[in-house]
């Protein structure tokens, strides 16, 4: 069962970028039409506010394109590391502010389900012992309607909502949760690309137009809202 596809697989319009802060290492990529120009995954070490300015100012460089004429940036709104969460969307908006260019927000699970190739997808990221943040939609395309909704589970809560389902399955709560039904892609594709944020970003930009406000999604009981 082949589980990975590819950005380019995706037919975008637009130079498109991508920003993920919400696991420990995170990236930027850059897409033009849907076609890859440049992705950069960042270190392991440092803070991610030590780095994602130079990351982005490294890939426009290389691509020779100018903040300015993006369609679009897309940022991964959660769930995940709180800090990188604050980190990211706070750089998005000063990035959207200096540049002028507009903004879309998607969620973490559904950048993970994205990489994934056909038929019913789950994703999920590690949170605490036993728990994990999880959703399951009825394909990788980031328009698919949800199966199982986006939200923090029990692992064994998981099990029992799962249970005679068959998924594709993706993400770091792999290690939280055991149903049989779930058939894991390579591990390599359990932290979110930064690609694929900004294709699902694109998607649902062109579907439901651009966010005027964006908030992280932390799937727990507090949110904080970020107003450009």
């Amino acid at each position: 069962m082949e589980l990975h596809r590819t950005a380019g697989e995706y037919r975008l319009s637009g130079i498109w970028l991508g920003i993920d802060t919400t696991s420990s290492t995170g990236g930027v990529a850059l897409l033009d039409n849907g076609k890859l120009l440049s992705e950069f995954v960042l270190p392991v070490t440092g803070l991610h506010s030590e780095k994602i300015l130079p990351a982005i100012e490294r890939i426009l460089k290389q691509s020779g394109i100018d903040g300015r004429d993006l369609s679009g940036i897309g940022v991964s709104l959660g769930p995940g590391s709180y800090t990188g969460l604050r980190i990211g969307l706070s750089t998005v908006l000063g990035l959207s502010a200096g540049w002028e260019v507009p903004v879309k927000g998607v969620s973490t699970l559904r950048v993970l389900a994205a990489s994934l190739a056909g038929g019913s997808v789950f994703a999920c990221i590690r949170a605490r012992k036993a728990e994990v943040f999880a959703g399951a939609f009825s394909s990788p395309n980031p328009l698919s309607d949800e199966i199982i909704p986006q939200s923090l589970y029990s692992a064994e809560a998981l099990e029992r909502i799962v249970s005679d389902r068959v998924f594709a399955a993706v993400g770091s709560g792999r290690s939280e949760v055991s149903c049989e039904g779930l058939v894991w892609a390579n591990p390599l594709l359990d932290t979110p690309g930064s690609s694929f944020v900004a294709v699902c970003a694109s998607s649902l930009a062109d579907k439901y137009g651009f966010d005027s406000t964006i908030e992280p999604l932390y799937l727990r009981e507090f949110n904080q809202r970020i107003v450009p």
